[in-house]
């Protein structure tokens, strides 16, 4: 029996093959399509964006590699205008394909407002929280002869500031505080590694001040960690209040995790050193089961 015959006495096979055939032409080209539009096989390392402003991104060459720059948050900052990149997602060095949207964080270009709360008869750090959640920051710590280590005065540019008053986020909002009946001394807390809001954060909630402040080849605040500060942590309340913390600043991927912790261990290694040294004035030394306090680290 002929072919012919075969497929006359049974059409619905000639059908088959014929659908199955036309499948099969249709998924190769759909990958040669795939392959060509989502160019399989070929990507890029995503270029490094951040400290550049959103207006100059048009200007950058970026070789055969064709990106979409999409804004998904702002953020006030009085240092830089509006539409400074911040931040960046995926970050830079990794692989990306052609076409892909790179998603930014940059800096608003209007402030945003913040409702000033009442600070007074708190402690200098619930105070200091109170600030960083409504979006303002503290400023300046000055203390004054008062039986309660409490906020006795809120003020902005050097002028009281009430509760309910609307400011541009990011403003310092300086504290008057007494100094209490206790020692007048406090613990300058170790800030190694530490990001400059959060250093200062914690020099601020301790009842110090932010001394001053070096930034050594820093292009992106973003990336600025502490490596250095003084007076450094030894774990002793020797510090008396009002006192300002020197901070040094670098890159974090200048410093290396293993440098990093080389320089918490040294520091941890003063603390132990500090403890068992007599205070001035006193011979006695400290209790080693006191050293317990230091896996806090």
């Amino acid at each position: 029996m002929s072919n012919n015959g075969f497929f006359n006495k049974h059409p619905w096979v000639l059908h088959a093959l014929f659908a199955l055939g036309l499948s099969l032409v249709i998924v190769i080209i759909t990958f040669i399509v795939l392959k060509h539009y989502g160019r399989v096989g070929k990507e890029y390392l995503t270029p490094y964006v951040v400290g550049q402003y959103v207006d100059e991104l048009d200007d950058m060459d970026y070789g055969d590699l064709r990106l979409e720059f999409v804004i998904i948050d702002s953020i006030y900052q009085q240092s830089h205008r509006g539409g400074y990149i911040l931040r960046q997602d995926p970050d830079s060095g990794s692989l990306i394909k052609n076409g892909r949207k790179i998603y930014l964080t940059v800096t608003s270009y209007v402030p945003d407002n913040a409702i000033v709360p009442d600070l007074r008869s708190l402690s200098v750090r619930h105070a200091i929280s109170q600030l960083e959640n409504v979006g303002l920051h503290g400023g300046r710590i000055t203390f004054v002869d008062d039986p309660h280590h409490v906020v006795l005065q809120q003020k902005y540019k050097g002028r009281t500031v009430n509760e309910g008053r609307r400011l541009e986020k990011g403003a310092m909002i300086d504290l008057v505080v007494g100094r209490g009946s206790g020692s007048g001394m406090s613990i300058a807390p170790y800030l190694v590694g530490m990001s400059p809001s959060k250093a200062r954060s914690n020099i601020l909630s301790a009842s110090l001040n932010v001394g001053a402040e070096h930034y050594e080849g820093i292009t992106d605040m973003s990336r600025a960690i502490v490596y250095k500060q003084s007076p450094s942590y030894t774990g002793r309340a020797e510090v008396a209040y009002g006192t300002g913390i020197e901070l040094w600043y670098c890159d974090k991927s200048v410093v290396a995790m293993e440098e990093l912790e080389r320089m918490k261990q040294r520091q941890m290694e003063d603390s132990i050193r500090a403890l068992y040294e007599p205070v001035d004035g006193d011979n006695s030394r400290h209790d080693p089961y006191e050293l317990i306090s230091l896996d806090e680290f």
